[in-house]
């Protein structure tokens, strides 16, 4: 397969309307891309998954509408300043809520999607043509800047919760990928010296003001910017390991997010230090495209690199191996072939709807996905939250957050926490 030119990051500078050229046909493909998965979701059967323990194995409808409305991007009339929101949906027949991020891309005026404030924290999505509301939503985010950490589990009435974290400290990074989101947005910056006392510092005090307690902290997610190599990012990982322990968090596993971490000297030194899993980041099955995507320092890794390493990882002792897949940049069968390895491979597949900031990242999608429309991202979907059987962090988190919940006096269960699969 030969490599497709390189995908430019865009200037801020040099984006005043969000008008396409009339050259560009994107008007026309999200339109027919829209009307098509319009149908689809409207025949879609979910699945009757009320038996089971988690809420995380099957999509609803409303799940596909915002996985849509993630990839295709939203236009609004909110400032520029912020360019990602973190939505809340819930679908009216199972009743379960999923976050889902939304973007305003730099070809946001021809985006069939309309996003608007309406009252309180409150967002309403819809069809520009005809004005029909697509979704009524919970406006839980709105981002410009790699954020230094967030709360990953809520309780069922959205409320952030103690017991897991994804951090960012270090925010910038040496992959230099060339699809990557942050790189789109300009949004990395040097960090200053000090920034992982900085950042676990301000972490406490969030907690002392919250008035949590910092033992209630049992998953920290390290998803940073990465080391130019593997002794300088282990380093890294293992300082922030300390530094929490230096503030009390004595009750935190780690599980850093990583392509810089490769031997098993490295993943054993990460183990004795509290890690209890390992995340990777093949990105995408197509070595070519992820060479093309995600840029050669990170994208030279083949896949067949990345499943030994994951194995590897099994072999050292981590009780979850996670890797993180972004779909659209596979064509149909390498996605579903890819899965389907590692899942054999027992490393669960956490998937993630590319967000699209600029025309080249939209265009860098696989002829696959715009021909095979929502039955690519469904199924794709699907086959990847089959893989959570190997263990994931955030299924680990929700079962802390269960007993967290019912300390504090509520009866809850699984099924009743909102659903994040990033």
């Amino acid at each position: 397969m030969s490599l497709r030119k390189p995908l430019p990051l865009i200037d801020l500078a040099s984006r005043p309307t969000g008008e396409p050229s009339a050259s560009s046909g994107i008007r026309e493909r999200l339109d027919r891309f829209v009307a098509d998965a319009r149908d689809y979701i409207a025949d879609f059967a979910p699945i009757d998954d009320s038996h089971e323990q988690h809420p995380d194995t099957h999509l609803s409808r409303t799940q596909l509408l915002s996985l849509l409305i993630g990839f295709v991007g939203c236009d609004t009339d909110e400032p520029l300043n912020d360019r990602t929101y973190t939505l809340v949906y819930t679908d009216p027949e199972s009743r379960k809520s999923n976050y889902q991020t939304i973007c305003i891309p730099d070809y946001r005026a021809a985006s069939p999607i309309t996003f608007t404030r309406t009252t309180g924290r409150g967002g309403r999505l819809a069809l520009r043509s005809t004005g029909e509301t697509l979704a009524d939503v919970l406006v839980h985010a709105q981002i410009f800047g790699a954020s230094n950490h967030y709360y990953s589990r809520v309780s069922p009435r959205f409320e952030e919760l103690p017991t897991a974290a994804i951090i960012s400290p270090y925010s910038t990074c040496a992959g230099g990928c060339l699809g990557c989101s942050r790189g789109a947005v300009k949004s990395f910056t040097p960090p200053p010296k000090d920034y992982i006392t900085r950042h676990v510092e301000q972490l406490a005090a969030d907690f002392d003001h919250r008035g949590w307690d910092r033992a209630e902290l049992v998953s920290v997610n390290i998803t940073t910017g990465c080391q130019p190599d593997e002794e300088r990012e282990l380093s890294m990982m293992l300082r922030l390991i300390a530094e929490y322990r230096r503030h009390g968090f004595t009750n935190a596993a780690f599980f850093p997010f990583t392509y810089a971490i490769d031997s098993a000297a490295a993943m054993e030194q990460l183990r004795e230090a509290g890690c209890l899993g390992f995340i990777g980041t093949v990105e995408c099955f197509n070595d070519a495209e992820r060479i093309r995507q995600w840029g050669k320092k990170k994208g030279s890794i083949t896949f067949d690199q990345h499943v030994e390493k994951y194995r590897r990882a099994r072999r050292v002792g981590f009780d979850i191996v996670e890797t993180d897949y972004v779909l659209g940049a596979d064509s149909y069968t390498e996605m579903l072939d890819g899965i389907r390895a590692l899942d054999e491979a027992r490393v669960a597949v956490v998937p993630n709807i590319k967000r699209n900031y600029t025309a080249d990242q939209l265009n860098s999608n696989h002829p696959d996905i715009w021909n095979h429309g929502m039955t690519y991202i469904a199924e794709g979907f699907h086959a990847a939250l089959a893989t959570y059987r190997n263990g994931t962090i955030k299924r680990r988190a929700a079962r802390y957050s269960v007993a967290y919940l019912r300390r504090q006096g509520e009866n809850v269960t699984l099924r009743d926490l909102p659903i994040r699969h990033t």
